[in-house]
């Protein structure tokens, strides 16, 4: 008689996306999965996203709304992973390898410069900084982005993730922008 009045049973779900490089493919697979996840919300059929997030896998049924808004956001977090893997790798080839990999001339406007030595060593130390950040801040959009698929699809999370995905796509978007201005 309890187990008829009991709530269906939602799998556990993983607190963390596992290796560094499964962390990767996480943020990279984001943007096609929530883009396909907006187009099934767009055309009727919000259960077929629910198949492409791999976290959840819950017996709720989300709206085409909730749906399309979680595509958006995950497309937005995707678009972030992708930038700062590119931030990652230019951080990597540029910021201790700087003097290998620009012959110079080393001016005045050079940061360290007019030295090759002295532009070697700026360049590698705002690069070290961000070679070690950016790994936590992917895994850190990969958490927030499974918490706001756990919540679409009615899995009690905290209250602070829908507010905190939208500030940090905003600010992504944002920081995004001001990046491709200063080009």
């Amino acid at each position: 008689m309890t187990q008829a009045l009991a709530k269906p049973r939602i799998r556990p779900l993983p607190r963390h996306t596992g290796t560094v490089g499964r962390q990767l493919w996480y943020g990279v697979r984001l943007v096609p999965i929530g883009i396909q996840a907006m187009a099934d919300a767009i055309i009727g059929r919000p259960d077929d996203a629910t198949a492409r997030w791999r976290q959840v896998h819950p017996e709720h049924k989300a709206s085409g709304v909730a749906v399309f808004g979680a595509g958006l956001a995950s497309a937005v977090l995707g678009l972030m992973s992708w930038f700062l893997l590119i931030l990652l790798l230019m951080s990597v080839i540029r910021g201790p390898f700087y003097g290998l990999v620009e012959p110079g001339p080393y001016g005045p406007g050079t940061w360290g410069g007019p030295t090759r030595a002295g532009a070697w060593a700026v360049h590698a130390a705002v690069s070290i900084p961000i070679i070690v950040l950016i790994p936590f801040v992917l895994r850190g959009i990969a958490a927030l982005q499974a918490a706001l698929i756990r919540q679409v699809y009615g899995v009690s999370t905290a209250r602070w993730v829908l507010p905190a995905t939208i500030v940090v796509c905003g600010g992504g978007m944002l920081f995004f922008w001001s990046w491709v201005q200063q080009l």
